[in-house]
This record gives C-alpha cells, structure tokens and sequence, in this order.
C-alpha cells in the first residue's frame, strides 16, 4: 500500500497544490452578482459599496487562477507562486517546513510555513486544498535525505 510519506519513487516525480476551486468559483459568481448590483441600484452609497465588493470578489478569483499551482514540489525544491511571493526554492536553501498556529483576537488561525531565511511564505488550508499536517508531510517526502 503506498504511503505518501515516502519518499518519491523517481526524480520526475512532483506534487501541485492549487487553491480550491469552489471558492474561487463562488468568487466568480460573487463578482457577477456583486457588479450587477452596482449596475442596477440607484443608491450612490449602495453602488460604491457593491462595485467594491466586485473588486475585491474579482480580485480573489483573479488570484486563484493566475498564480496557479501555489506550490510545486519536487526532489530538487520548491516553487512557490503567490500574489506577494514568488520563488523557486532548492531544498538546501529550506529551513523548515511547519504548520504554525496563532491566536489572534480569539480565533485560532493554522498555516503551512515554509522558511528560507529571506523567503517566508504561508499558506492555508484554502490555498493549498489540502490539509495542513497532510500537505508538510508530502512535501517533506520530496526532500532528499
């Protein structure tokens, strides 16, 4: 039975972690409805509000699908494309791989962290489509021993 736990059987082997597309479609949908409202009201303060709203759905769905996989993984290191950083990484420059927790303001937020010193990059369960401890596990299978 395989385990993905395991190292990779071959060098071309790699691992894609892609946002979830249910979300960045109800983005889509948001935007559409969002933009209509705009369209269709005649209350200024009612218009700014939804062509704002517009921006920003369109804005999430736009990100889902132009920095898409968010991470990639193979034997030689990672590549990481977000709206705030891009990098290909090889595995000698990767501190760590970790899920961190924080609290803040009572709510509890995870993450996946990868850290190369100059390179800090996070992840969610959202952006990746995966869960958390899940995704740190097979990425670090692809990291040379």
């Amino acid at each position: 039975m395989d385990n993905p736990t395991f190292p990779p059987p071959d060098r071309s082997a790699r691992v894609r972690f892609v946002p979830d597309r249910r979300y960045t479609a109800a983005a889509g949908a948001g935007f559409v409805i969002a933009l209509v409202a705009a369209v269709a009201t005649g209350d200024q303060a009612g218009r700014l509000l939804a062509a704002v709203a517009a921006l920003v759905l369109a804005a999430a769905a736009l990100s889902d699908l132009v920095f898409s996989p968010r991470l990639e993984a193979t034997s030689a290191g990672v590549v990481i494309r977000s709206p705030f950083t891009r990098a290909a990484l090889g595995w000698d420059e990767i501190n760590s791989v970790a899920v961190v927790s924080r609290a803040h303001l009572g709510l509890r937020n995870s993450a996946l962290e990868i850290d190369a010193g100059a390179v800090l990059a996070e992840f969610t369960r959202r952006t990746l489509n995966a869960e958390l401890d899940e995704a740190r596990d097979l990425l670090l299978s692809f990291r040379p021993r």
